[in-house]
């Protein structure tokens, strides 16, 4: 699995830099595609700016849950994942350090299982509607900027928001379990922001079909590994922020007393619970009837595969995790030491959606 994911990572590195020397013809095909749509150019609703017809075509992209959903007579287990670990054979990210983004993993993941069960595992970017906008490259300025920048309607942040909105329509079709790769969800990832909300509410997967494929951070008290790093807990809460909501500090938590702990968890995930129970009563239930006429007409092809995730972090699967990585020196304060992959605060997020968090 290692060696897939460091060969989808480098060809994507190419691929990245083709595109930034290319990004004029990018642009031009991004514009091919809006006119084949029948869409122009116009004005936005202020009645100044203009919003040109490559901005409205991606925006209708991702929203496009046509191109999101998978084949017929197929059920694949949706996988998402968010940043990555320090890798040397692994092209370097923004910061000139060596970072195998967990996108990789996961893609290669579900490469091995289609190759034994065809049609039975999905990452956003094999999607028809992931792999187009995947190929656009928007998150690298020379594309933005061939496609008129600001002035077009493509303002600073765009990439990131855009593909927030693509993952966030991707997760609303996901159906029975998924897999996350990644330990914990950062406040900072599109995983944290977008996807882990809509998973919860989704009537078709729900809190308790998050799967986290590998267990909490070993730099965790075991307290707060065992009790606050379950698959339930992690798909709620965050544990970088004490300023936003659901936050649980790992070494404090360890300190509380058994029913603090307790009352702690509890709190944090009744809120979450009774969201999913009103959605689920507010959504109409098939007759009886109905229901078991469907479950024997489903074909077995449709029937959700047996999830076969990675059991422990890749570092824990016969690849040693570097100790001693060369790196430039920074100036400031040293960052405090976390989960293994978590990256340090930076303008633009790092090895994460084509760069950018997931």
């Amino acid at each position: 699995m290692e060696e897939g994911a460091l060969l989808r990572a480098n060809a994507r590195h190419k691929a990245t830099l083709d595109a930034k020397a290319n990004a004029r013809s990018i642009a031009r095909r991004i514009r091919a595609a809006a006119t084949a749509a029948g869409l122009e150019d116009k004005l936005a609703a202020d009645g100044k700016s203009r919003v040109s017809k490559a901005r409205q075509y991606i925006d209708a992209l991702a929203e496009d849950k046509a191109k999101l959903t998978p084949p017929d007579g197929t059920k694949p287990i949706s996988a998402f994942w968010s940043y990555g670990i320090e890798h040397p054979k692994a092209p370097k990210n923004d910061r000139s350090v060596p970072f195998l983004s967990q996108r990789f993993l996961a893609e290669e993941w579900a490469a091995q299982q289609n190759e034994t069960a065809p049609g039975t595992a999905q990452t956003l970017e094999t999607t028809r509607g992931g792999r187009e906008l995947d190929d656009m490259f928007l998150w690298e300025d020379e594309v933005i900027e061939a496609l008129g920048g600001e002035k077009a309607g493509f303002p600073e942040g765009y990439a990131k928001a855009t593909w927030a909105k693509i993952s966030e329509t991707y997760a609303g079709l996901a159906d029975g379990r998924v897999f996350v790769f990644g330990q914990t969800a950062d406040t900072r990832s599109i995983l944290h922001q977008q996807e882990l909300g809509t998973l919860r509410g989704n009537e078709n997967v729900g809190l308790e079909n998050i799967h986290f494929v590998y267990e909490a951070p070993r730099s965790w008290p075991e307290v707060t590994r065992t009790e606050a790093g379950t698959n339930t807990v992690r798909a709620v809460a965050q544990y970088d922020n004490k300023d936003l909501p659901h936050y649980i500090d790992p070494q404090g938590f360890a300190a509380e007393t058994p029913e603090a702990r307790k009352a702690k968890i509890d709190s944090l995930l009744v809120g979450v619970a009774q969201a999913q129970r009103q959605a689920q009563e507010q959504s109409p239930a098939p007759a009886p009837a109905v229901e078991a006429a469907e479950q024997q007409a489903t074909p077995k092809a449709e029937q959700q595969a047996a999830p076969k995730g990675p059991a422990a972090p890749l570092w824990q699967m016969g690849f040693q995790q570097p100790q001693t990585i060369t790196r430039p020196k920074r100036s400031g304060p040293a960052s405090v030491a976390g989960a293994p992959g978590a990256p340090p605060l930076a303008p633009r997020p790092l090895a994460t959606g084509m760069d950018g968090p997931a």
